[in-house]
């Protein structure tokens, strides 16, 4: 082998090496938060049910949450269908599809400075009214950060009951 051809194999490889680098900081730099969603429920009546969320910071740097909040969502399927139907829908009024009317709150004090790699736990308990009731099948949970960057996580499939929270107090007192 000659000098030149082992110049520009480590040459290439030093290319790849930073181009890999390169990629990965603009990853942490576009999703700076892991969001986690979860859902526990109780069935012995004990506590409330409650929508919770697992933020975790990836990058290097702290991050400050400004607002975590939950809303029911539905399937891909299901959204692009009701795109269909209003193909001239003003840009502003997709959240309208996209999401239930509910907002779920998690985080109750602003701003939450969290430091590389801490996770924080948050939780929101539904309580037994009508207006907390969740009818889309899945929820997200959304994060916003003090840079205005949004970091949405996975849908995660909500319970069946929360369908009919509140429904069964008023049922008892009609009944």
């Amino acid at each position: 082998m000659e000098w030149e051809t082992i110049v520009k194999l480590a040459g290439g490889i030093t290319g790849l090496v930073a181009a890999i680098f390169a990629l990965r900081k603009f990853y942490m730099w576009l999703f700076p938060v892991r969001v986690e969603p979860s859902a526990s429920l109780n069935f012995d009546g004990t506590k409330r049910d409650s929508i919770g969320a697992e933020v975790i910071n990836r990058s290097t740097e702290p991050q400050y949450i400004v607002e975590c909040s939950a809303r029911g969502t539905y399937s891909l399927w299901h959204i692009a269908r009701r795109h269909l139907k209003r193909p001239f829908l003003r840009p502003r009024l997709y959240p309208n599809i996209w999401y239930h009317g509910a907002v779920y709150q998690l985080l109750d004090v602003e701003p939450v400075k969290l430091e590389p790699g801490q996770p924080l736990n948050l939780e929101c308990e539904l309580y037994e009214h009508p207006l907390n009731a969740m009818y889309t099948p899945y929820f997200v949970v959304k994060v916003k950060l003090s840079s205005g960057r949004t970091v949405r996580s996975s849908k995660l499939q909500a319970p069946g009951r929360w369908r009919y929270i509140g429904r069964n107090e008023l049922n008892n007192e009609i009944a």
